[in-house]
């Protein structure tokens, strides 16, 4: 065993982290109670697609043919070809996947390429044209669950591009440009709480009628606009349905998961979409920064404190300036709107993929959920494309083989990781210790996570060289490579 003195060439250092969670843990404000377990929310790995951008199975709709992005790549994109990628979206270990809007924009204002995002939608009750029917998207969901997999849809709750109809139980949308409660201001088309009882609707709609398992909302301090935080009351409607239909024995359709998009850090956030309890889960950009890198910089790789940002993306949410530990941010290394985690790395560098093992280690180990963007896992880039805006760059075509060697350890480092976060829950609740040791070759961090409800106890060890470090649970040397970590269960 490592102990304080030097022994086997180790010198055992304390993290100051320790004493920054002891000092912020002490914060306790109150937030309102889920009625759904927010343990199963923690244990979501989600695979996220930009549906337009991503395949295109032949059969199926027609895609559109406009889309902000790259230039040369497929802009297509429809449920046919994502329904011909769950079986690869299976195999990377996660247990989720999130669509982008697929509600009907086919008439909105603003060209195709408004349309083809999604974001602008004319009909939320209806698939849109351009990426199949409804019948296509009740087959996906049905795919989908029969893989195990939870379906998230991607909802626009602040703006849309010209709702005229009423939603099928006769609630109506209010369009009136409203500006939300966030301090640096922001107006969407959907004011509250005139509209409230139609998102309502739309929140509970394709729940109830599709089975789907919750949401990522766009925006959303779009949803908080005249002293009120009205998520408080679309979270309970979505978790009153899935409360009924868990009672009735539906297996799908009762998780209830709502993740809201607010940009900033913790603090932003707490007074944001977390605020008075509105939403339970938020983007946890500040983390993507400090893991990966900047949403709209190249610059950095993340990690510029090295291993210290490692311990802080893995303590509990009050520790990094949360609210407190009930809530339950996630972690992502790439989305739609900034450039991909690749883009942050040379591809001349010896350990380029290794680099990027060690990023998705850090999101497998978080103690919450966690989305992985199409892509990620063949280390796809966007840096040097031509055309599109800069938000856009990252919509790239989805591709389901690796291209070339590193791509294929790369898609099978996640995988494995991603299986094992699943097979231990230390992974995905558990707490987190941290120890440092330094050798003349190497700067290791051995984090050791322990699940407190069923005993489960693991260790990854990061290492920046090849090493043989001990563990004396196994009665053996632990064997790493340089910035590929490895995952070892205890108990």
């Amino acid at each position: 065993m490592l102990r304080n003195k030097k022994r086997n060439g180790y010198e055992k250092i304390y993290s100051a982290a320790v004493a920054l969670m002891a000092l912020l843990c002490g914060r306790n404000i109150a937030v309102a109670q889920s009625s759904v377990a927010p343990d199963e929310h923690r244990s979501l790995a989600i695979y996220q697609i930009m549906v337009a951008s991503f395949i295109h199975g032949d059969g199926g709709a027609s895609g559109y043919t406009a889309m902000w992005g790259p230039d040369g790549h497929t802009k297509n994109g429809n449920l046919a070809g994502v329904i011909e990628a769950l079986d690869h979206i299976k195999s990377l270990g996660v247990n989720a996947i999130w669509l982008t809007p697929v509600f009907d924009s086919s008439t909105a204002t603003g060209g195709e390429k408004l349309q083809a995002t999604g974001y602008f939608t004319n009909d939320y009750f209806k698939i849109d044209p351009h990426f199949g029917s409804d019948a296509e998207f009740r087959r996906f969901v049905d795919e989908a669950h029969a893989r195990g997999l939870y379906v998230i849809l991607d909802g626009v709750f602040g703006h849309h591009g010209g709702v005229t109809a009423p939603s099928p139980s006769g609630h109506v949308l209010d369009s009136t440009v409203t500006a939300c409660d966030r301090a640096d201001g922001g107006t969407g088309n959907v004011s509250y709480p005139a509209s409230l009882e139609y998102m309502k609707d739309v929140a509970t709609y394709w729940i109830d009628n599709y089975g789907i398992d919750g949401w990522r909302l766009d925006q959303a301090y779009q949803a908080m606009q005249g002293g009120h935080n009205y998520w408080l009351e679309i979270r309970k409607a979505v978790e009153d349905l899935c409360a009924s239909r868990r009672a009735r024995g539906e297996k799908w359709g009762t998780l209830g998961y709502m993740v809201g998009e607010d940009w900033g850090d913790a603090a932003r956030i707490n007074s944001g979409v977390y605020s008075d309890g509105g939403l339970l889960s938020a983007f946890d950009f500040e983390g993507k920064e400090r893991i990966s890198g900047a949403m709209q910089d190249v610059s950095s790789e993340g990690l510029e404190n090295g291993w210290d940002d490692v311990r802080l993306a893995l303590s509990p949410p009050s520790a990094r300036g949360y609210l407190n530990d009930a809530v339950i941010p996630n972690l992502f290394l790439s989305n739609h709107d900034g450039y991909r985690l690749a883009d942050h790395f040379d591809q001349a560098d010896s350990l380029y993929y290794q680099k990027m093992m060690t990023r998705n280690a850090v999101l497998a180990a978080y103690s919450g959920p966690v989305t992985l963007y199409y892509g990620d896992e063949y280390a796809d880039r966007s840096l040097e494309t031509t055309g599109g805006q800069r938000d856009n760059i990252a919509r790239t075509s989805g591709h389901l083989e690796p291209r070339t060697s590193g791509e294929r350890e790369l898609k099978e480092y996640i995988a494995a990781a991603m299986k094992f976060r699943s097979e231990n829950p230390a992974m995905w609740r558990g707490n987190a210790t941290f120890m440092n040791y330094l050798t003349a070759k190497a700067d290791i961090l051995e984090v050791t996570k322990t699940d407190s409800v069923s005993g489960n106890e693991v260790k990854i060890i990061f290492s920046t060289a090849d090493t043989d470090f001990p563990l004396e649970q196994l009665g053996r040397p632990v064997s790493v490579k340089a910035y590929v970590p490895e995952f070892v269960k205890i108990r």
